[in-house]
């Protein structure tokens, strides 16, 4: 029944966006597009999945033998998976890739997914902070009126709760521990005792942030991570001429692109459609426009916003199904038994 509400949504937020891109002037808008800064552009983004790969590493770094190379490989299949398949089932097919290579606890292997994905969600709202602090006005005004200061405020609340609530737990085990016992009162004793080993598996998954330390080089190790991906949506800005928008000024874009990219990725990490079709095409065309004024209309931020997620999704899909390939694995098996 989940599956076919978000189907429903998904297919209501597709109709729109294409309802109001105008699609011949959209098609059209590619005709202005240097195509040989595409290459570059997939180049930077497989770059940002090493950087995703070498900050994994450190937050399995209590793991001993983990090659880099098996990592790369867990990560692009994981994204190959939830860019096929809703509710991002990836992640746990991450984690069992992993977790089966080297024979570890798959749990442990989640919560460090988990753990990433609330970096990633942190790093990104400090990147929109930031953004927002230097163009105040315009933004925060712009915003107000479009009434979306309270869903965006939401959202980050959201986040960063998550975010305080796993350092806490990372540094008062107990309360994992605790939490489980009041969730397995009525629990047959069986079954009590399979949860009390998973929270100690919880607890093993966060040992990479329980120091101010390692917190900290965690959040440097993001850093490359975005900016990286900041920089693909820029070279495809710059390659279909959004440079006359920005006064030509090279900071501009990329404080403009920075804005996009991090409002994109905080919508569409919400559990949803396949690589978050539909709402990232929406979300970066509306932020585009609005960060424009306009200048830059719904048809051309519609082709700019198709080709970036292209440009996020497919080479990253085709890579992670020959690496699937490669290890004698197939999707249907690893779906199967994440679901079991």
């Amino acid at each position: 029944m989940k599956y076919l509400v978000l189907s429903v949504i998904t297919l209501v937020i597709l109709i729109f966006f294409v309802a109001t891109a105008e699609f011949d002037r959209m098609l059209s808008s590619f005709t202005s597009l240097r195509v040989s800064f595409l290459m570059p552009a997939i180049g930077i983004y497989f770059l940002s999945l090493l950087f995703r790969t070498l900050r994994w590493k450190m937050l399995l770094s209590n793991f001993r033998g983990i090659s880099p190379y098996n990592l790369f490989q867990a990560v692009c299949i994981g994204y190959m998976v939830n860019n096929i398949l809703p509710m991002r089932i990836g992640e746990f097919v991450r984690a069992y890739f992993l977790g089966t290579k080297y024979n570890i606890s798959k749990t442990t292997v989640l919560v460090t997914v988990f753990v990433e994905r609330i970096l990633d969600a942190v790093v990104l709202i400090g990147f929109l902070l930031v953004i927002i602090s230097l163009n105040a006005q315009t933004l925060l005004t712009g915003l107000t009126q479009q009434y979306l200061t309270l869903g965006f405020s939401i959202l980050i609340g959201v986040f960063l709760i998550m975010f305080v609530l796993m350092v806490y737990s990372a540094h008062n085990p107990v309360l994992i521990k605790k939490t489980t016992t009041v969730l397995t009162i009525l629990a047959p004793a069986k079954l009590k005792d399979k949860l009390i080993d998973f929270s100690d598996l919880v607890e093993s998954g966060l040992t990479a942030v329980k120091s101010p330390k390692s917190l900290l080089l965690l959040f440097l190790a993001s850093l490359p991570v975005w900016i990286s991906e900041i920089t693909v949506f820029c070279i495809i800005g710059y390659a279909m001429g959004f440079m006359q928008f920005h006064d030509f000024n090279y900071v501009e874009l990329f404080s403009s692109m920075t804005l996009v990219t991090s409002l994109a990725n905080l919508v569409s990490s919400i559990p949803s459609a396949p690589g978050g079709v539909g709402i990232f095409e929406l979300t970066a065309r509306e932020v585009v426009v609005f960060n424009t004024g306009g200048s830059i209309n719904r048809s051309v931020g519609s082709a700019f916003a198709l080709l970036v997620h292209g440009i996020l999704i497919i080479p990253v899909t085709i890579l992670g199904q020959l690496l699937l390939w490669s290890n004698n694995l197939s999707l249907r098996k690893l779906v199967a038994v994440n679901r079991d």
